[in-house]
């Protein structure tokens, strides 16, 4: 994206009314910022948390070890407010584990204002070291909130997990794709 381009992204920004448009701009901002940061040379990988030695020496597949998943929840009757406060711990904690690359919410329209709307999970993990830490960490912290406020519906995997990470998602009807061709960057 050429500076034109984004500044034209910045200026439009400014122009949002509603909390809506305001964080739409946002999101656009921050994806024209990317984008410049990219074409002018800055790699992402300098922001992103390294994989495990382990899993730099044996590369799963052209892929590479990372794994991605999007979880789908539905928001329980009357659990809103709980629900919003839970996942703002959540974003918090995975701020903080070595090996999560990404970890972005995402929530239907509408949702500040009813309840039963989904929430869709943008998980990326460096590798499975790191998925099993994250799920240790979502164990004992927050599933049973999570739970109580929340139903998880779907869970669609992206990568290679191995058994052990099966297990900790197998209750969320996973739908698993395997890398096909593509490049990631980190």
């Amino acid at each position: 994206m050429d500076s034109e381009r984004f500044a034209g992204l910045v200026r439009s920004f400014d122009q949002a009314r509603s909390r809506r448009q305001t964080l739409r701009g946002l999101a656009g901002v921050a994806a024209g910022a990317s984008a410049l940061a990219l074409s002018v040379g800055t790699q992402a990988q300098e922001a992103s948390p390294a994989a495990s030695p382990e899993a730099e020496a044996s590369a799963v597949s052209p892929m590479g070890t990372e794994i991605a998943w999007l979880p789908e929840w539905v928001v329980k009757p009357g659990a809103w407010e709980s629900a919003r406060a839970l996942l703002e711990e959540m974003v918090t904690s995975a701020r903080s584990e070595p090996g999560t690359l990404s970890y972005a919410l995402y929530v239907s329209e509408g949702a500040e204002d009813e309840d039963g709307e989904t929430i869709t999970f943008y998980e990326r993990y460096a590798d499975e070291a790191a998925v099993l830490a994250h799920q240790t960490t979502f164990a004992e912290r927050f599933a049973e909130r999570a739970q109580e406020a929340m139903t998880c519906t779907r869970i669609t995997v992206l990568g290679s997990p191995g058994e052990e990470v099966r297990k900790t998602i197998s209750g969320c009807g996973p739908i698993y794709l395997q890398p096909f061709g593509g490049y990631l960057v980190r």
